[in-house]
């Protein structure tokens, strides 16, 4: 673009992009635009090219939304956010494809339909956050990751404690689950690789299941590990959600996807110190929806933006 001519949309895309992509803050997206490119704005200009992508984009998050509730699976999960040094959840939910992000005041069943829809038609893999539960998935899968640094933190716990006020069962019982659900996530990583086949897969997670069984059997006394016990006994909780990975060749038995979807957003949040108003998370949910989601489809954000 010409010096001295109407900032057009190569200039209005590069600036979103070096905002949402590069996580810029606005006064240097002003500085950088004067300093190499010698085009002169203030940083409520780089905020107001936000607002129209965010308006131009609405669309493709509304469309997005739809695609990702029809999908075959998905990774969710949630972390904290501040809007106006009040506290607020970003909300995540994806697959390998898809990427959508949503700002609510709430962390509550509602948000997480807003997300995923009141029926999602796929397979869903979260932690153990009961509000999932409201989008009534197909099928779970419980982030093993989670329940393995669970019997860890208990294990520690117990072994901190003076030695006659031990739980010798609840020590056997963290260790046999963590090992249990360890050999699983091995067993899950042969599928994927294809070298066991689906229906070897299958009767391995129903030795799983026969062998967690066993274990819960034993009698504890630690209030922590009896709390996991029977956390992993309920056919209402976890225990229908633990190897739902053996069933799916492509099925992560972790929520890292989720995780990792939410650090950079989190990395956001540390510089920017989160966003001021409505209008900025709904910025904040819509952009970088777009852009991660144009990433993972193989389209560089600028372009796309």
């Amino acid at each position: 673009e010409m010096l001295n001519c109407p900032i057009g949309p190569k200039t209005k895309a590069l600036a979103v992009f070096l905002r949402y992509g590069m996580r810029v803050p606005y006064r240097k997206v002003k500085e950088l635009f004067d300093v190499l490119f010698q085009m002169r704005f203030v940083p409520a200009s780089a905020m107001g090219f936000d607002r129209a992508a965010t308006r131009k984009g609405q669309p493709l998050y509304e469309d997005l939304k739809e695609k990702l509730r029809v999908a075959v699976t998905a990774n969710a999960d949630e972390t904290i956010w501040r809007q106006d040094g009040i506290t607020h959840y970003l909300w995540y939910a994806g697959n390998e494809e898809l990427a959508l992000y949503h700002i609510d005041r709430h962390r509550s069943a509602e948000a997480a339909k807003l997300l995923l829809g009141e029926d999602f038609a796929g397979v869903l893999t979260t932690d153990g956050y009961a509000a999932y539960n409201a989008v009534n998935a197909k099928e779970r899968q419980t982030c093993l990751a989670h329940l393995i640094r669970n019997c860890n933190e208990i294990k520690q716990e117990i072994l901190l404690k003076a030695a006659r006020f031990q739980d010798p069962h609840a020590l056997e019982f963290v260790d046999e689950v963590g090992s249990l659900f360890k050999n699983a996530c091995a067993q899950g990583g042969k599928l994927r690789a294809g070298k066991i086949s689906l229906a070897t897969a299958l009767v391995r997670r129903s030795g799983f299941y026969r062998k967690l069984d066993t274990i819960c059997t034993r009698s504890l006394h630690d209030q922590k590990a009896l709390a996991l016990q029977r956390r992993l006994t309920d056919a209402d909780k976890d225990k229908r959600r633990l190897f739902t990975f053996l069933k799916y060749p492509n099925l992560q038995p972790t929520n890292n996807q989720a995780e990792r979807s939410l650090r950079g957003m989190v990395i956001f949040r540390k510089i920017s110190m989160g966003t001021r108003s409505h209008g900025g998370s709904h910025t904040h949910s819509v952009l970088p929806s777009l852009l991660l989601t144009a990433q993972r489809q193989g389209r560089h954000p600028l372009g796309f933006f």
